[in-house]
This record gives structure tokens, sequence and C-alpha cells, in this order.
């Protein structure tokens, strides 16, 4: 069978990969050209609150050393991840393999928390040919974004911008910080196409 097409949009929380990966799909389906949106986000849904220490109101988790915390580094704040964690990041990098293998276009609303993360993204992909894209905001502009949306820990952004596009081949870059939602778009689309031709 022929494998599907696969996009990985990679960025900070709150840079915006959530709105563009979902205009994306959006606008492709009205053409009837069918893409699933998996995205980072899915894993952490599925995580009881047990299994983290992210500054949650509820405080840290019982098992948070098996699931994913916030820790202190020389450079700065960092997710941990624990095995747990690694578990669930290495099924849903698998889930995304199995569909594209299946023939199903995948645009994926990721962040590549580490060099492990990465690793598991280029073992399960193997054989396949995706298109990368770095999808950037400041801190000045994602951290405001995430104070405003309410529905996740604050810090995220501050965690993940050192670490989140370290040695990835991206095939182009969209900077949502001086973007708009639809000029964002827009670069997905031309970029897209011409990293289709190439």
């Amino acid at each position: 069978m022929k494998p599907g097409r696969l996009v990985v949009l990679n960025g900070v929380s709150s840079a915006g990969k959530t709105t563009l990966a979902s205009a994306f799909r959006d606008e492709r389906a009205r053409s009837g050209d069918y893409w699933m949106l998996i995205g980072i986000d899915d894993v952490f849904s599925k995580l009881p609150v047990q299994w983290s220490d992210l500054g949650l109101i509820t405080g840290p988790g019982d098992f948070a050393e098996q699931g994913f915390w916030f820790e202190q580094t020389p450079g700065g704040q960092r997710l941990g991840v624990g095995s747990l964690g690694r578990q669930l990041i290495d099924v849903y990098h698998q889930w995304v393999s199995v569909s594209v293998r299946a023939g199903v276009n995948v645009i994926v609303d990721d962040v590549v928390v580490d060099r492990t993360t990465y690793d598991s993204w280029v073992r399960v992909l193997e054989g396949l040919e995706p298109i990368w894209v770095a999808v950037r905001c400041p801190l000045e502009v994602a951290e405001p974004r995430e104070l405003s949306r309410g529905d996740r820990p604050l810090g995220m952004a501050r965690a993940q911008h050192d670490v989140v596009h370290r040695d990835i081949p991206y095939a182009f870059e969209i900077d949502t910080g001086v973007l708009t939602a639809i000029q964002a778009h827009e670069a997905l689309q031309s970029g897209l196409a011409r990293a289709l031709r190439e």
C-alpha cells in the first residue's frame, strides 16, 4: 500500500500549531483531501494528574516521576519525562507511523521535548518521508498566549523554547510571532507545495 503523506509541525506550546494544523486539515477537507490531525496534546490528555508535576492546582502527583514534571537544569526549566511518559510518547509516534503506512495523510501538532523524543520519531518513521516544519514563536509572544489560554500549565513554552528545534532538519519555517493566522496558513500551504515538488 502506498503510504500517506506526513507533515510534522514542531514548536513550543502556544506557538499556534493547533490553529495552523486545524486550518490546514479543514481547508484540505473542503476539496475532498482527508488529513488526520494527531498531536502531542493527545498524549497529555490521556495522563491522569497523579502522573504529573507541572504546577497544577492539585499539586505534584504521587507518580509524577514516572510521567511529566518541570525540573530546573543549568540551562533553565525543562520538561522531565519519566518511564510512563516516554512510553506514551513512543505509542503516539507509532500511532502516527502506522496511520501513514496504512495510507492515511497525517498532520502532526508536536513538541519535540528532547533528543530522545526526536530519536523515537526517526526510528518509527524510517522509510517514510516526513516534511518537518518549524513553527517558531518568540517567548515574549508565546508566554502571554499561554497565560490567556488558561488550559495548560504555565511555563510549558519556556521549558521547551531552547530545546524544541534543536538539530531537526526542517523543510521550511513559519514564524507565528510576526504572521497572522491567515498568513501562517498561507505560508504553510506554499511551503508544502514547494517541498512536495522537490
